[in-house]
């Protein structure tokens, strides 16, 4: 076996000595005229091998220089065909075959390094990696154990060590392993943050912020620090030193939108409305061609119900050239909101037509069209929606229920309300279509499971309530009807049909008629 000294050794020989005359044919580089090779040594079997694997050896570190290890590898093994016994090599292959995606002749190298060289740590490292890619932690947790006999405190196989823990989702491993490199690596900035993650990861904030700290001590313009210290503040409900953590953040970097945003999240639950306000203002300087700035303060005025300010919000947006289907589908929402069906519409048709592969504005179309009256121009929307490969929870249910209020082809309205079950299993509107179709099909005790079903989950939505009555009422248990009713009206005083019933069926309760 040739050792990696001894095939250096060679390398240096026949690089000074051999090589150049290969390639030129003469006494070139400088060498003194006269200076004649050794015959015997130039035909020694031994050298000669050196040299032709040498010379593969290069030719495949110049293919792996440019990017190309597929013919990188075949020089290598054209290396191997002079010299078997040269780890160097077998290294080589075993990275290669790893970047091509073929791990078993990779690992098939890299055994072959660690039997001739067992202290190349190299090779432990990338057949650990191998080992993990295909799921098979216990072998790649045996590779770094091996690699750290070698090297205790090999600060790359420790790291290495960690995230094979992290994959396994034993963070308190992981962060052992951080806090051993930090006995030797006292001021890596990017260890202390890995430890600060692990641990906001294992919701140990003070441990977490206390080692992000450290990693901005070490490295004061580390951003992502910065950043993660302001989240840590946040999930530990710090909200006042979150804000000052971000601030931080656009001091030392003016444009960074996602320090815009936390802040304006943050200001906006502390119920500081016109400073959240301001800092989307910020991004929509910065952000000058995204809807996302103004949608935020849209929903910040809609949230408080100020309806002209959240239509100015939108109407500026589409002033400065911002003219997404998703202003267009915030000025129908809003539209809906004042009840204008008409100018809702318009605002959808608009929105339909600019991303036309979202059906969700078409969805909204045909919502905002039934609500005019136009029923059956609705249910033909939603009908030509599926026709093109909606796939939609809310549309099944929508026309499903629409054909169960009219009255007509129950069994296909049936049909398309499981289908958004299936999609959606617990949304209780969908099991309150599903129970309503049952009703109109005469089925009053699947109705009532299912109607009772979505009361469980929407406890407080009039609709399901009043649903639920007219089950109860159906089939003769009055009481219980007026229970719902009651519940329905409570929820909802402007119903008067609902208060009709309940003084209808309390006449009946009283009179047993």
């Amino acid at each position: 076996m040739t050792s990696i000294r001894s095939f250096v050794l060679a390398v240096l020989y026949i690089s000074y000595i051999v090589l150049p005359v290969f390639v030129t044919g003469t006494y070139a580089y400088g060498a003194p005229a006269k200076v004649v090779i050794d015959e015997s040594r130039a035909e020694d079997p031994e050298t000669k091998a050196l040299s032709g694997a040498l010379a593969h050896y290069i030719m495949g570190a110049i293919y792996d220089n440019y990017g190309d290890p597929e013919t990188a590898v075949t020089e290598y093994n054209k290396a191997l065909e002079n010299k078997t016994d040269i780890s160097d090599i077998y290294l080589k292959l075993g990275s290669d075959y790893l970047l091509l995606g073929k791990l078993d002749e990779s690992a098939a190298k890299l055994q072959a390094v660690i039997d001739m060289a067992p202290e190349e740590i190299k090779a432990y490292l990338l057949l650990a990696i191998i080992h993990t890619a295909k799921g098979e932690f216990d072998l790649a947790q045996k590779q770094y154990d091996e690699a750290l006999k070698y090297d205790p405190e090999n600060v790359k196989v420790l790291t290495f060590l960690s995230d094979l823990y992290i994959v396994q989702q034993d963070l308190e491993k992981a962060a052992g392993v951080y806090e051993k490199i930090l006995q030797i690596k006292k001021d890596d900035a990017f260890i202390y943050f890995n430890l600060g993650i692990i641990y906001s990861k294992l919701n140990l904030l003070d441990k977490a912020a206390d080692n992000l700290k450290k990693a901005i001590e070490v490295d004061k313009s580390y951003l992502e620090a910065q950043m993660v210290l302001g989240f840590v503040y946040e999930i530990d409900g710090k909200y006042p030193e979150a804000i000052e953590q971000y601030k931080k953040v656009t001091g030392i970097d003016s444009l960074n939108r996602e320090a815009y945003v936390r802040l304006s999240q943050l200001y906006y639950r502390m119920g500081e409305t016109e400073k959240a306000l301001e800092q989307n203002r910020v991004l929509m300087r910065l952000d000058i061609y995204s809807p996302e700035p103004y949608l935020r303060n849209f929903s910040i005025y809609l949230a408080g119900k100020k309806y002209d300010k959240a239509e100015e919000v939108l109407r500026e947006a589409l002033r400065n050239g911002i003219s997404d289907a998703v202003i267009y589908a915030s000025l129908g929402y809003l539209a809906t909101q004042e009840d204008d069906h008409k100018k809702a519409i318009d605002y959808y048709e608009v929105a339909a037509e600019k991303d036309p592969a979202n059906y969700s504005y078409k969805f909204y179309l045909a919502v905002a069209v039934d609500q005019s009256g136009r029923r059956k121009e609705a249910m033909d929307l939603l009908e030509k929606s599926i026709a093109e490969g909606a796939d939609l929870p809310e549309i099944y249910n929508y026309l499903g229920y629409l054909y169960v209020e009219e009255g007509r082809d129950l069994d296909r309205a049936v049909g398309l309300v499981k289908k958004a079950i299936a999609k959606d299993p617990g949304n209780g509107a969908y099991l309150d279509s599903l129970g309503w179709a049952y009703y109109k099909k005469g089925m009053l005790p699947e109705a009532a499971v299912e109607i009772e079903k979505a009361a469980h989950l929407m406890p407080d939505d009039p609709v399901i309530r009043d649903h639920l009555g007219e089950v109860y009422y159906a089939m003769g248990e009055w009481e219980k009807a007026l229970v719902q009713w009651k519940l329905s009206f409570k929820l909802y005083p402007a119903n008067i049909k609902v208060l009709n019933k309940i003084r209808a069926v309390e006449r009946k309760i009283k009179t047993g008629r």
